[in-house]
C-alpha cells in the first residue's frame, strides 16, 4: 500500500495520469453468468467484488481524484479485453504504462501481457505488486521478465518520476 501511494503520488507531481482498473460484479452477473473459470467460481461462490461491498470499494487511502482515471470494471483477469483500457490510453495518446496493483499473478500480470499484446510498453514495479501467497507473487515476479520492458522497484520508479 506505501509503495502504491508513493506511486500516485509521484505520478499526480509529475503530471502523469493515474488509471485504476477495479473489479466488480453486480447482483444480475452473480446470478446469470454461466462458464466460470476457477478464479471466477470461487469469487462467486463467496460474491468477491460485488458492487456496494467493501470487496469493491478503492482502499480508503487510494480514492479516485481529478488525476485519476477510473476504467471500467474489468470482468475477467484484464481491462483490455472486457474494458476500455486500450482505448482510453490511446485517445490520451499514452504508449508507456508503469504497472502495480492487485493481484500480482492474476490481474496485474493480465493486464501486462494483454498491454504488451496490445503494443504498449509496460514497465512493472515489482514491489508495488503481490499475490496471494509467497509462490503466487514469485511466480508472477518471474513472468514479468519475461513480458515487461522493465521490472523496477518503487524507489526506481520514483527516482524517474521527479
Amino acid at each position: 500500500m506505501e509503495h502504491l501511494l508513493q506511486i500516485r503520488d509521484a505520478a499526480e507531481a509529475a503530471g502523469i495520469p493515474v488509471f485504476y482498473s477495479p473489479h466488480y460484479y453486480s447482483d444480475e452477473e452473480f446470478e446469470r453468468w454461466r462458464h466460470l473459470n476457477s478464479i471466477d467460481r470461487m469469487m462467486f461462490e463467496s460474491k468477491m467484488f460485488r458492487v456496494g461491498s467493501w470487496g469493491a470499494e478503492f482502499h480508503p487511502d487510494l480514492e479516485s481524484d481529478e488525476n485519476t482515471i477510473v476504467l471500467h470494471s474489468h470482468k475477467g483477469a484484464s481491462n483490455f479485453w472486457t474494458g476500455d483500457t486500450a482505448l482510453l490510453l490511446r485517445q490520451r495518446g499514452i504508449q508507456k504504462i508503469v504497472l502495480a496493483g492487485m493481484s500480482a499473478n492474476i490481474c496485474t500480470e493480465s493486464h501486462l501481457r494483454d498491454a504488451v499484446e496490445n503494443g504498449f510498453d509496460v514497465i512493472v514495479v515489482k514491489d508495488a505488486t503481490t499475490g496471494l501467497t509467497p509462490e503466487a507473487t514469485q511466480a508472477a515476479y518471474t513472468n514479468y521478465g519475461f513480458f515487461a520492458e522493465e521490472v523496477v522497484t518503487t524507489d526506481e520508479i520514483l527516482d524517474r518520476l521527479k
